[in-house]
């Protein structure tokens, strides 16, 4: 061989590892180095992806399930590397357990989120949210999130009837909220209490507000069984202990996938949903992981598939859920109890709805 053919082939060879070396760096540059960009939509820039990542890690007090979300909280984690402790706790219990932590200097957790609009008021107050704006806030109604960034809604389950089919003929499903005041459903209906969580507040809202002045006590002359929460409220639906119920929808599909003989009804008037809503705490150890998180839940990709999960998601590009094969209707048709709403609602539905159950 030549000395120039010798050359040209070690020149070569040369542009070969360079080309291989250059596509490595590429592919395995620092993660920190790189926006969090997905679809085309920015969730997190250089800056905030390189601390993020340098944490490495979050943790998280949350109200919903666990179970349902799982498949967003597992895309969080392969499409940021970063580690999450996810831990479910009720709403009430929740706030207490953050309120007391907080208050002995022991509040570790990142991300926090409540479904009682009186409770995150509480929390502000204490100065144990702390402020952070998703990219997207601009785009988001007021409604949805604190004008001053101290909370913003993750996931909103939707409030809907289901009926127990092996009890309930097909010609007998009720089409409307207000088909569900007929006295046929008289000792057959289940509903959670209203202090049984913000999502049976706002269902009693919407019916007052949107449906019926006289929902209430329509509702009352049927000698309903009230639960504490939504779980046994639809554990006893499918037991056949009651024939209708009112609930959230991603449980009514979640027993329905596992075989039970219950129908979701779309009522005619619409439907209500309440979530939970929350933000990066004041006292993080990883806020930085904790504000990717709270944009990435907030994004089109993970509102994408927070709705997929039965419930609706914040952005406003996401799509409706669809819930044992109803589509559900698009977010700006949704009602949505607000703030000031909800005052009310505390000041004097809450023991008047009790006085008109008899639940005191």
């Amino acid at each position: 061989m030549s000395h120039r053919a010798r050359s040209y082939r070690a020149r070569a060879v040369l542009l070969v590892v360079l080309a291989g070396l250059a596509f490595y760096v590429t592919r395995h540059q620092p993660a920190h180095a790189q926006a969090l960009i997905i679809d085309g939509e920015e969730i997190a820039d250089a800056k905030l992806m390189a601390a993020a990542r340098a944490e490495g890690y979050l943790s998280i007090y949350a109200t919903y399930p666990s179970e349902v979300v799982a498949e967003t909280l597992d895309a969080f984690r392969k499409d940021t590397g970063i580690k999450l402790d996810y831990i479910r706790v009720g709403s009430s219990r929740l706030y207490e357990r953050v309120v007391a932590e907080f208050a002995a200097g022991k509040l570790d957790v990142d991300y926090v989120d409540l479904t009682d609009y009186a409770l995150i008021k509480e929390w502000m107050s204490r100065d144990i949210l702390g402020v952070h704006r998703v990219p997207w806030h601009d785009r988001i109604p007021p409604s949805l999130q604190d004008k001053n960034g101290h909370w913003i809604y993750v996931y909103r389950p939707v409030q809907t009837i289901s009926v127990n089919t092996e009890l309930v003929k097909e010609a007998d499903y009720p089409k409307s909220w207000k088909d569900t005041f007929d006295p046929k459903w008289m000792d057959k209906l289940g509903m959670a209490s209203i202090d049984g969580g913000g999502a049976a507040r706002t269902l009693y809202a919407f019916l007052r507000l949107k449906v019926d002045p006289e929902a209430w006590k329509k509702i009352a002359a049927l000698n309903p069984r009230t639960y504490t929460s939504s779980a046994p409220t639809v554990n006893d639906l499918v037991r056949g202990r009651t024939s209708v119920a009112y609930g959230g929808s991603s449980s009514f599909s979640e027993q329905i996938e596992n075989g039970a003989p219950l129908k979701i009804i779309l009522p005619t008037e619409g439907v209500a949903a309440f979530g939970a809503m929350g933000n990066v705490t004041t006292t993080a150890k990883h806020p930085n992981a904790a504000k990717v998180y709270v944009n990435y839940m907030t994004s089109k990709k993970g509102s994408t598939l927070i709705s997929k999960s039965g419930s609706y998601g914040t952005h406003p590009d996401s799509p409706p859920p669809v819930v044992a094969g109803i589509q559900l209707p698009p977010q700006d048709k949704v009602w949505i109890v607000t703030a000031e709403q909800w005052d009310t609602i505390h000041e004097s539905w809450f023991d008047e709805w009790k006085t008109i159950f008899d639940r005191k």
